[in-house]
């Protein structure tokens, strides 16, 4: 019966691994089409910085993903099922915020639901990291679901943005530029910039997600665990972690 619990958990868990590294493949399928659709991009100062940044980026998020589905523990399963509920709930609330932001349906840029949307991300990431601490007994658990979930998270975000903003609701080159930063930024072409402006926060929402996670993950892993039934307990699908 076990060994068939066993069975299921690792299959689920590759289908989870697998929707991931194609939404991965897909963020670098959408950079790669929109700077080469543009070939002035590469002529802006600093142009292919974003791009490679965005790509180790994906690559360590990749291996980190095919790592994680490879360990085999009696918590794993309730890891990544809590990790995988609250990191799609929390990346739902990501693009419904860059919806809004996008104009879809309705274009709202008060700085109080930015915010919102914000911190009800993060308490998201906290609360999976206190409810698998809480089930499974381990610090370490809560953590990993938290961490887990906020990679999610920006997987299933940066998808959506790049799709939005490169592709179906670009934004004109006109408008940007009238944007501060651009003439800021020292660069010339204003639809490079566009380009630039939406590789650039891929990479630091990707890159900012699992330390964010970190956080808040040990506040809800913590409280999790002080409120655990039992410390060392039974996990997900009977089975027993070892001491």
């Amino acid at each position: 019966m076990n060994d068939q619990q066993d069975r299921h958990s690792g299959f689920r868990r590759g289908w989870v691994a697998c929707g991931l590294l194609v939404l991965i493949a897909l963020i670098g399928s959408l950079g790669t089409v929109a700077v080469q659709r543009y070939p002035a991009y590469f002529s802006q100062r600093g142009a292919r910085e974003f791009v490679l940044e965005l790509f180790c980026a994906l690559v360590t998020y990749a291996i980190a993903i095919v790592l994680a589905a490879r360990i085999q523990r009696a918590s794993t399963d309730a890891i990544y099922r809590i990790a995988t509920s609250f990191g799609l709930l929390a990346g739902t609330c990501e693009v419904l915020n860059i919806a809004i932001e996008n104009g879809v349906p309705f274009a709202v840029h008060r700085p109080a639901l930015q915010i919102g949307f914000m911190a009800l991300t993060f308490g998201l990431w906290g609360v999976a990291g206190f409810r698998s601490a809480r089930s499974v007994g381990s610090f370490g658990a809560g953590l990993g679901s938290a961490v887990g979930s906020a990679m999610i998270c920006m997987v299933v975000a940066v998808t959506a943005g790049f799709l939005l903003e490169l592709f179906l609701f670009p934004p004109q080159a006109e408008y940007v530029s009238t944007w501060a930063e651009f003439r800021r930024s020292g660069w010339t072409d204003a639809h490079a910039f566009a380009i630039a402006n939406t590789l650039d926060p891929g990479f630091t929402h990707l890159l900012a997600a699992p330390i964010v996670g970190v956080v808040f993950g040990s506040i809800g892993a913590g409280l999790g665990w002080v409120f655990a039934p039992m410390r060392n307990p039974v996990v997900s699908d009977g089975h027993r972690e070892q001491s």
